[in-house]
């Protein structure tokens, strides 16, 4: 196997929650692919960014050159994944709000799967950084830019509509 030991099982584990993810993508956003095109060329970006993340961040995350950029896929995979869930989420939630309509018809289930890529991916990279990075990639780091994505995304959807 060409995965390092002592990493192989957490690569194998964010390979899994990246097919799985694809799969469950895949089936509520379809690509057609054939001679009529796709039905919504909004769906071919995630689509390509699905594979991706199956096929090119793992091999990635296994080598200490090519680490950080696997871990800043698979993190900036993650940010915008769970901006774009929780945008359509919050666009379609139905009123009045209760908890359970949160919990059980919302994307927050899908999108705590998703994080589970960013702490596998944090684990990756602290085996090869084991003194860490600074103050790049901490926890606060992805906060941060999450919060700078979503005013971004939510000031363009104020203004444009």
């Amino acid at each position: 196997m060409p995965f390092k030991k002592e990493i192989r099982k957490l690569i194998l584990e964010l390979t899994f929650l990246s097919l799985g993810g694809f799969l469950l993508h895949y089936r509520l956003h379809p690509v057609p692919i054939g001679p009529n095109g796709t039905q919504n060329p909004a769906n071919i970006l995630p689509f390509v960014w699905d594979i991706a993340g199956i096929l090119a961040v793992p091999f990635l995350l296994n080598y200490r050159a090519t680490v950080i950029a696997g871990y800043l896929v698979n993190g900036m995979g993650v940010v915008v994944g769970a901006i774009t869930m929780a945008t359509f989420s919050l666009s379609t939630l139905a009123h009045p709000v209760t908890f359970s309509g949160i919990v059980l018809n919302s994307t927050l289930p899908l999108i705590l799967i998703l994080f589970a890529k960013l702490f596998i991916g944090q684990i990756v990279l602290q085996h090869f950084y084991p003194d860490g990075m600074g103050r790049l990639f901490t926890p606060f780091y992805w906060t941060k830019h999450a919060f700078y994505m979503t005013a971004v995304f939510a000031l363009g959807h104020y203004l444009f509509g």
